[in-house]
């Protein structure tokens, strides 16, 4: 009877990046309805909800961002998988984009 070869070993999740990516969604995606909403002529009286969705997205951005360096950090360091929390990260930094630009050229 010969022995069985040892098992491969298993590659872990990016269980950050995924939780990054989730939460990038939760306000993402509110956020490009009310913008396609807004471009129909008839319902331009839903830009007020940018007013409401403008802070929560800094902050999940900010949150999204923290989140998924973390998890590029874990997963460089364990040698696992980081993809998505690479895609988290440009997920965050693209969801701290236009405050960013609307603060910056309201100073100029």
């Amino acid at each position: 009877m010969t022995p069985l070869p040892p098992p491969s070993p298993r590659r872990g999740i990016d269980v950050l990046g995924i939780v990054a990516v989730c939460l990038a969604s939760l306000v993402v995606l509110p956020t490009l309805a009310v913008i396609l909403i807004g471009l129909i002529p008839e319902m331009n009286g839903i830009w007020w909800l940018g007013i409401v969705l403008l802070p929560l997205l800094v902050l999940d951005g900010a949150l999204v961002v923290v989140i998924a360096v973390i998890g590029v950090v874990v997963g460089v360091r364990r040698r696992g998988p980081r993809a998505m929390s690479i895609v988290a990260v440009v997920v965050g930094i693209l969801m701290l984009l236009p405050p960013f630009l609307l603060w910056v050229g309201s100073a100029i």
